[in-house]
């Protein structure tokens, strides 16, 4: 029996906090991280076909960056000659592709793009756009062909024979580069959507939910897509974005311990404005690692003592003022041992002495340059005049901050029933 072929999915995937361990993962020590109260968006919409005249424009494929913004297209004929001349579940690997999109020749799937000049943006070797474009086609290809899809039938977007296409349409509520997991959340959307084009494609889309061993799947194309994005990403990112929740994680391994929360864990998160390289920022800490190892070497192995330190206090039975008090002196501790690392900004230590001279213990989290700080807060924060203090000192400065509790919200979803609009859109 014919399957009635989907005309729209929404894919959310949430962002996430680093707790500690940032930048010491990287070298095999365990970190937490948890998701967040703010995700990314992929929309998919089957297009109709606008007219049926020889002039009338082809079946396309409309691929939309709307936080960037930029948006791609290509014919529907050039998106099934993409999955038939390449393939990157077999032939190309993420380092080698890696390798291509930052090198200085062009755009590397730009004959596949609509007629015309390709935009000059995808021929910069460091625009937002040439990654993520690259990556977005990338992952489509290497989760299609991995699902046994290389070719495409027009109608599986529409009943009709001249069926118009689709839409993928991404977009994210947090910054760009603040450390906050955005390209994780994007990269796990991404694969999740990928995934549920393939089920159309085959013909096989009906209303389900993302299973145990699906679930395993997006988390590894997701991880291929932060090799692209970050070069040597630890995985906690992409963990936290499709699974959700509160974990300790050690690269290599995964999670290996799901964090027993004894009472919400409620952080400020306050972004700097300023973007940076989670690469170059690993790479600056390595650097320093390779000149001073025997000084960073125990800062890196304290960051990952200091996970279990603080695993303790969260699963721990005593009084909330004690075990508070106790997380906000490790959040200091902490916050320390990676402005050593040279990982802090000034926009960073200017809300660092903001939140101290209120009263509250804060630290970077994510690679550091910039980026996002967190600020802890107590259960009974919102009656406090310290917190009032906080907020005013911190919008005279012009800094955005988001309230929010780490670990208790889900991972990846899919839906079929409606589509985020991002505030201001109409």
């Amino acid at each position: 029996m014919a399957t009635t072929a989907v005309k729209h999915f929404e894919v959310s995937a949430p962002g996430k906090v680093i707790l500690h361990g940032e930048h010491s993962v990287v070298y095999g020590h365990p970190a937490i991280a948890g998701s967040i109260g703010l995700h990314t968006y992929l929309n998919y919409t089957a297009l109709e076909r606008s007219g049926s005249s020889a002039s009338s424009p082809p079946p396309q494929v409309i691929i939309e960056f709307r936080s960037i913004p930029f948006t791609a297209t290509l014919t529907l004929d050039s998106f099934g000659a993409f999955l038939r001349e390449v393939d990157c579940s077999e032939s190309l690997q993420p380092e080698a592709f890696l390798e291509q999109l930052r090198s200085e020749d062009a755009f590397p799937f730009a004959r596949f793009l609509s007629p015309g000049p390709v935009p000059p943006v995808l021929e910069e070797t460091s625009s937002k756009e040439r990654m993520s474009l690259g990556s977005t086609l990338y992952i489509l290809n290497r989760v299609l062909r991995s699902e046994g899809v290389s070719s495409i039938d027009p109608t599986s977007f529409s009943e009709e024979a001249s069926g118009g296409g689709f839409r993928l349409s991404l977009y994210s509520e947090m910054s760009i580069g603040a450390g906050l997991g955005s390209s994780a959340s994007y990269g796990v959307c991404l694969a999740a959507g990928a995934y549920q084009l393939s089920r159309i494609l085959k013909r096989e889309a009906t209303v389900t939910l993302l299973g145990e061993d699906v679930l395993k799947k997006i988390y590894q194309w997701s991880f291929d897509s932060e090799i692209i994005m970050h070069v040597k990403p630890s995985g906690i990112d992409n963990e936290i974005a499709t699974n959700g929740g509160l974990v300790r994680f050690r690269r290599g391994s995964g999670v290996n311990k799901i964090i027993a929360l004894r009472r919400p864990v409620h952080v400020l998160i306050v972004d700097t404005g300023v973007s940076r390289s989670t690469a170059n920022l690993v790479a600056s800490a390595a650097k320093r690692l390779e000149l001073f190892p025997r000084t960073v070497g125990p800062i890196l192995q304290g960051m990952g003592g200091l996970v279990d330190e603080a695993i303790a206090q969260l699963e721990s039975d005593e009084a909330p003022d004690t075990v508070y008090e106790r997380l906000g002196t490790l959040v200091s501790i902490n916050n320390n041992l990676l402005r050593s690392l040279g990982v802090s900004h000034p926009a960073l230590e200017r809300i660092f002495t903001i939140a101290e001279g209120a009263g509250f213990a804060c630290k970077l989290t994510g690679a550091g340059g910039g980026g996002c700080a967190f600020v802890l807060l107590p259960a009974d924060y919102k009656e406090l005049e310290s917190f009032r203090v906080l907020m005013g000192a911190l919008d005279e400065a012009g800094f955005r901050s988001i309230e929010t509790t780490v670990g208790t919200g889900a991972g990846v979803s899919l839906s079929y029933d409606h589509q985020h609009q991002p505030q201001g859109d109409k």
